[in-house]
């Protein structure tokens, strides 16, 4: 689904949900009930006898079903506070075809209830609940979820679902963790009631995912506009943002990947500005980070590839690190060791060439941000030092505009089922509720909690980031229904 971003909105209407969201951070979590939709033998309720598998201990197909479901439900318990249970009503159905993994559909919406916080604006049923204390649809689901029975039949049989918890899934198999994880986000809140092709409101009224959809070209939010604005905003590539400011505030944080600069402030032979490049991990860096740089020492035969813990680096400073021999994650999380505050990597070849840099096995570990520098401005700044101060500028945040707001999925054509209730595919890292699926475990949720913060739920504790990736679209015909 998607999300938007920008201060453009009334005040009062954004502080009132602002104050209601953090109000209650403390809150105990949701209790989620799976409700188990599927008649006799088949579904969830499936007999095929099957060997337990990566921490999945169901000895049935159906039992392992239940067990993933659940086993998701509680990383998002861990997170949502809600006193009303969240009820999801969960299939899985033979769907004949082998392109669709699954879909999921909302339950009733509701507005103006009690405190709702804005007037004439949808809330998914669980947050109506949560603000409430009260269920507003005694019985019925919050959301449906289903999925495609075929993918482990006869149907299809070069596909297969992964039930296992732990994310070792063999080759040619759908891991479906983080596909249960990506759709129930859609069902919690992260998903437009507006149909992206005509720009129609779903059910009377624009949803509160769509007061937070923002057009930059059109300085509108999709709940002022008309339908055929909206249509047009749908398609309005790089200008389509989340405008809740706590989505806004911790893009500043997650988002990293894009041009950035360093400006040496000293010696006076080399001041100047240097083409830089953020790396696709690492922690955000802020807009600027002032400090001295150090070459480091690793104690090897290459010692300043930093693939070894570093010897006597001075902690504080900026660790300058040269290309070759290990991973890029490596290096910087043995600068973050040695109390680096960030990790400059220059290029060992091609000159000024700059390396989106990947963290390989070790990136998703490193907290500090990562920059890769050209071979010749490495060069001129390795020459002087020690002694040499600088800054490092962020000039832009991939998937995020340059306003600051962090981009929605908005291609033209518009994609139904994509378009519009996710993150851009620009981001970086890589988002779970972006629009494309890799079979990567995901056991974290990077800017969801604050995206949730912004429509009115009640979140515990920090946002997370992680380095897995959604963007390797090796399947892609996966998507989230709209009614």
């Amino acid at each position: 689904m998607r999300t938007t971003t920008i201060g453009r909105f009334p005040t009062v209407s954004i502080l009132a949900l602002g104050l209601l969201v953090a109000g209650a951070a403390a809150a105990p979590a949701a209790n989620f009930v799976i409700v188990n939709g599927d008649g006799a033998g088949e579904g969830l309720n499936d007999p095929t006898p099957v060997a337990p598998v990566g921490g999945n201990t169901g000895t049935t197909l159906g039992a392992q079903r239940l067990i993933l479901l659940q086993a998701v439900a509680d990383v998002w318990a861990a997170r949502i506070s809600s006193p009303v249970d969240i009820r999801i009503l969960a299939n899985f159905n033979p769907m004949g075809n082998c392109s669709v993994l699954g879909s999921t559909g909302p339950g009733n919406p509701f507005m103006n209830f009690p405190g709702a916080p804005l007037p004439n604006i949808l809330f998914h049923s669980c947050i109506a609940d949560s603000i409430t204390g009260i269920d507003q649809n005694p019985g019925g689901a919050d959301f449906y979820i289903t999925y495609n029975s075929d993918i482990d039949g006869a149907t299809c049989p070069a596909a297969s679902f992964y039930y296992g918890l732990d994310g070792a899934e063999a080759a040619g198999q759908t891991d479906l963790f983080p596909v249960v994880l990506h759709e129930m986000g859609h069902g919690l809140g992260s998903a437009s009631f507006v149909n992206p092709s005509n720009g129609t409101l779903f059910f009377g009224a624009p949803g509160i995912f769509d007061y937070f959809v923002y057009d930059m070209s059109l300085g509108l939010g999709w709940s002022a506009m008309t339908n055929g604005q909206r249509a047009a905003s749908a398609v309005n590539t790089g200008n389509l943002v989340w405008s809740g400011p706590n989505a806004t505030t911790a893009a500043e944080s997650t988002l990293h990947g894009g041009q950035m600069e360093i400006e040496v402030t000293a010696p006076p032979a080399i001041v100047g500005t240097y083409a830089a490049l953020g790396a696709g991990f690492g922690g955000g860096p802020p807009d600027e980070l002032a400090g001295e740089f150090e070459l480091v020492d690793d104690g090897s035969a290459t010692p300043t590839h930093g693939c070894e813990p570093l010897i006597g680096f001075t902690p504080g400073r900026i660790a300058v690190i040269d290309r070759g021999t290990c991973e890029f994650g490596l290096k910087a999380l043995n600068a973050q060791g040695a109390g680096a505050t960030a990790a400059v990597i220059a290029n060992d070849r091609d000159g000024t060439v700059l390396v989106l840099m990947g963290g390989g096995e070790y990136g998703a570990q490193v907290g500090i941000p990562a920059v890769a520098l050209g071979q010749n401005d490495g060069a001129t700044i390795k020459a002087e030092l020690p002694g040499v101060t600088g800054v490092l500028r962020v000039l832009e945040r991939l998937g995020q505009h340059a306003g600051g707001n962090p981009l929605l999925y908005a291609p033209s054509p518009v994609e139904p089922g994509s378009s519009v209730s996710h993150w851009d595919t620009t981001a970086s890292p890589d988002l779970l509720m972006e629009p494309f699926l890799s079979a990567t475990l995901f056991d974290e949720v990077d800017l969801t909690p604050a995206q949730f913060r912004d429509v009115g739920h009640t979140v515990i504790g920090l946002d997370e980031i992680f380095a897995d990736s959604f963007e390797s679209g090796n399947t892609s015909g996966w998507s989230s229904t709209t009614p």
